[in-house]
């Protein structure tokens, strides 16, 4: 596997119009056999695969078109996500269309009118948050906007850590996959619920480098940020995606109940074939998004 530098990154992502970022090699399983005409290469030690995306429905090998992703496997953290995300998007001209960051996620507590996500669910972010920067004090948890913190200037206005998505992007994402849910019965679907009708949420999403194990924290998190699932790496993606002005949608498959832990629980495998499924169906139907159209790269290739 070639190590690729600047100029080689460039040149093998000409055309893509979607990043694909997961953070292990188990999220990138169901993804990875349906790219075609593509290759592997390593970016800062860091696995990045190219090529074009079978439509959902379609033989992976057949003719029918595709469209040309960069599928990135980070590792796990914040700090891999950013880092890998920021290589692409640091070279990428033109810059994609779309960063679709896809993976698992734990189910957090109901909170208020709330409907909480179940195992094997899908949930899209309408807005993610760094749930663990911040300070404990004995007046209770304060957050880094609490606390004035410089997280991200953005128009002239500090984040705080906080990251919302854009609305009009995930409402057509949430009618994509909600319709496919409904009405798409292919054998991928069928892995994802056995009933072949996923529920499919839209809702607030959390980050923490700490997984959190014990059901009093879980329903306090749930409560301090009013989200539905939390990962590791959704805010890292959505912050440097804010930075760089690309589009950012972030698709998540329900592994377990957050609470206290218990590993034996989880269902990853059923969290990765809801996450992958949903992902190909967004893929499937840019056009339908509201997106901008890709920029003519340097020379005029688009």
């Amino acid at each position: 596997m070639d190590s690729l530098d600047t100029e080689g990154l460039w040149a093998a992502t000409l055309g893509c119009e979607v990043v694909l970022l997961v953070a292990t090699d188990i999220e990138a399983a169901m993804l990875a056999p349906a790219l075609r005409d593509g290759g592997e290469f390593l970016v800062a030690g860091k696995r990045v695969l190219l090529g074009e995306l079978a439509p959902l429905s379609a033989d992976p090998h057949a003719s029918a078109p595709g469209c040309r992703v960069v599928l990135a496997v980070s590792g796990i953290d914040k700090v891999n996500a950013a880092h890998l995300l920021t290589c692409l998007l640091q070279v990428m001209r033109p810059r994609p269309r779309l960063v679709l960051q896809a993976g698992i996620a734990g189910a957090l507590p109901a909170v208020g009118e709330f409907v909480p996500a179940e195992i094997g669910d899908v949930v899209i972010a309408t807005r993610e948050a760094y749930s663990d920067t911040g300070s404990s004090s004995p007046f209770g948890w304060l957050s880094a906007r609490e606390l004035g913190w410089p997280i991200a200037l953005l128009d002239g206005a500090e984040t705080g850590g906080v990251f919302p998505a854009d609305g009009g992007l995930v409402k057509a994402a949430l009618q994509v996959v909600s319709e496919a849910a409904t009405h798409d019965e292919t054998s991928a679907l069928a892995a994802v619920r056995p009933e072949q009708h996923p529920r499919v949420f839209a809702g607030p999403c959390i980050t923490a480098s700490q997984v959190t194990g014990v059901t009093a924290e879980a329903s306090a998190l749930a409560e301090r940020w009013e989200a539905l699932a939390e990962s590791m790496e959704g805010a890292a993606a959505a912050h440097i995606c804010a930075l760089y002005g690309v589009p950012f949608l972030e698709v998540r498959g329900i592994s377990n109940l957050v609470g206290d832990r218990d590993r034996a629980r989880w269902q990853v495998r059923r969290a990765v074939a809801a996450a992958s499924w949903a992902t190909r169906a967004i893929v499937d139907s840019l056009q339908k998004l509201p997106l901008p159209a890709q920029e003519a790269g340097p020379g005029g290739d688009a």
